[in-house]
């Protein structure tokens, strides 16, 4: 997470949700972040070259963008860990993994029994792939770029 300054946000409204998010209570928090930011000018016009909140010190967009995804890789690598764990259980008991090419039909056979909670999408918000036969299986994040088959992408895959 990005830890911001106090001094740099002014919280407008807070208002409580009916229904809890995961397995926590909830609210909605409106508020406004104020932030510096630095431009560069080139041939394609005006570009972000840094910003700080608050009297820290200033950073790259590139530099956030990193860390951002380092974070998400690892939620990436840790839900992909635990649905490959599912699989191991289900073909423990069913001598077979799941055979599909859809990892919708892949959660389908696995929750609730096998995988306690719904994981379809990844940190970036797009669907994990998965490809089962009865004695192998690949599950993928696409990662960062989105793109299949990219060095980014994060695969576990049998045996395990």
């Amino acid at each position: 997470g990005v830890q911001l300054p106090s001094d740099a946000i002014r919280i407008k409204t807070i208002s409580p949700l009916e229904l809890p998010l995961a397995s926590h209570p909830s609210a909605l928090v409106e508020s406004l972040i104020s932030a510096e930011f630095r431009f560069t000018r080139d041939k394609g016009g005006w570009t972000v070259a840094a910003l700080r909140t608050g009297s820290r010190p200033w950073i790259s967009p590139e530099g956030l963008v990193a860390a951002s995804n380092a974070t998400k890789t690892k939620q990436a690598r840790e839900e992909l860990d635990a649905i490959a764990k599912a699989l191991a259980r289900f073909r423990s008991e069913r001598q077979t993994y799941v055979s599909s090419d859809s990892h919708a039909v892949l959660v389908d056979y696995l929750s609730p029994r096998f995988l306690s909670r719904v994981i379809r999408v990844d940190p970036w918000q797009e669907p994990y792939r998965y490809r089962g036969e009865r004695d192998n299986f690949t599950l993928r994040s696409l990662g960062p770029d989105r793109k299949e088959n990219t060095v980014d992408d994060i695969v576990v895959s049998s045996p395990l």
